[in-house]
């Protein structure tokens, strides 16, 4: 096993500390890959650790295991790192993977199953819901035959669907954090990738631009 330190300056933001995200894979190019791409992203990721070949050796609130390089052994590296007192969570990071990997990841313990597709500022942002106790999987590995929820047509996940559907309603963030029970931490990530994802800068532009979409209105009887 290879820890590597990251030189990642933890910063504080409004007093809240940055996560402390370990990265695992047995290359250290690739986890050097990830560090970069997770840097600007400071003021909420701290990357503290990148494990080559092995566990966190400190305390972590996100294990980030990316799959390269291990075709085979996934569900078995997954439940290694669930079962670490070391590890808040764990995070899968792929660029496909089948249904039944999917899966397997889940009941493995997997809170995380991330598509390596998805921008930076994404990433960020399903790290923190992990850590927040979401599971959160990318919808190119959630689309079994016949699933459809409100919002697909701009690229929305289930939860996003929930919360755009709750903000159609007129809810506040409080409101929507205590109907979905999660935080209202989690509440404004979602919306920021509601805003992103619908090309909106307001709450306000978002009810307008989702009230345009058919299965909305369906869903709220108009």
């Amino acid at each position: 096993m290879n820890t590597l330190r990251s030189h990642t300056a933890p910063q504080a933001t409004n007093g809240v500390r940055p996560l402390r995200v370990a990265l695992v894979n047995d290359f250290e190019l690739v986890l050097r890959g990830i560090e970069g791409m997770l840097e600007p992203h400071s003021d909420r990721i701290e990357v503290v650790e990148l494990d080559v070949r092995g566990n966190p050796t400190s305390r972590i609130d996100v294990a980030l295991f990316d799959t390269y390089g291990q075709p085979q052994g996934v569900r078995d590296r997954v439940r290694a790192l669930v079962d670490d007192p070391l590890v808040g969570a764990v995070a899968v990071y792929a660029w496909r993977l089948a249904p039944a990997q999917v899966e397997a990841a889940v009941a493995a313990g997997a809170r995380g199953v991330l598509d390596k597709t998805m921008r930076a500022s994404d990433l960020a942002d399903a790290l923190v819901a992990v850590a927040a106790g979401e599971t959160v999987v990318s919808p190119e590995f959630c689309k079994p035959a016949g699933a459809h929820w409100p919002g697909q047509v701009f690229g929305l996940t289930v939860r996003e669907s929930e919360v755009a559907s709750l903000l159609l309603q007129g809810l506040s963030n409080r409101e929507i954090a205590d109907s979905l029970s999660i935080s209202e931490h989690t509440v404004k990530t979602h919306l920021k990738g509601i805003f992103h994802k619908t090309g909106v800068s307001s709450r306000g532009q978002a009810a307008a631009r989702i009230a345009d979409e058919g299965d909305f209105r369906r869903r709220a009887g108009s």
